[in-house]
């Protein structure tokens, strides 16, 4: 992913492959959510399924292609300074509804352990803002996870 987001923020125009683009925009995806399973500095085992089955559903990836895609993930989200250059990518390639949906992944992931922390609220709201998700969408998402996660 390193690799698409350097060609997406230089200055020359460089042609980055549709294949290309789709696996940054996963892997895009992917630390929005460990950033969020992170966030409260305890990442419980629930939370780790929780992710997984999340991608797996969105992206409907075999699991081989699953784990690489948590991998590389998890690595750029050690290395990741802000989430700006990962939303920024999202803005670019995804439609609202999809944005939309990235949100609800992440409220579906906070309560997966059964606790949500202001510190996971913070971090998708932030989120939800540099990807223009209208703070209504924002509270919807949250109401949703909460209902199916029925806390």
């Amino acid at each position: 992913m390193r690799k698409i987001l350097l060609k997406f923020l230089t200055i020359e125009t460089i042609e980055a492959s549709p294949a290309d683009i789709e696996h940054a925009l996963r892997v895009a995806t992917a630390v929005l959510l460990i950033e969020v399973a992170r966030a409260d500095f305890i990442v419980d085992p629930s939370e780790k399924l929780r992710l997984r089955e999340l991608l797996e559903q969105q992206f409907n990836l075999p699991a081989q292609e699953l784990d690489a895609l948590l991998e590389e993930a998890e690595a750029d989200a050690d290395r990741m300074v802000s989430i700006q250059h990962v939303t920024r990518l999202l803005n670019e390639h995804y439609d609202h509804a999809m944005k939309r949906r990235v949100v609800e992944m992440m409220w579906q992931l906070v309560y997966a352990d059964g606790e949500k922390d202001r510190y996971e609220e913070h971090l998708i709201r932030q989120v939800a803002e540099l990807l223009y998700v209208s703070h209504s969408e924002f509270i919807q998402a949250r109401h949703k996870a909460e209902a199916e996660n029925g806390s």
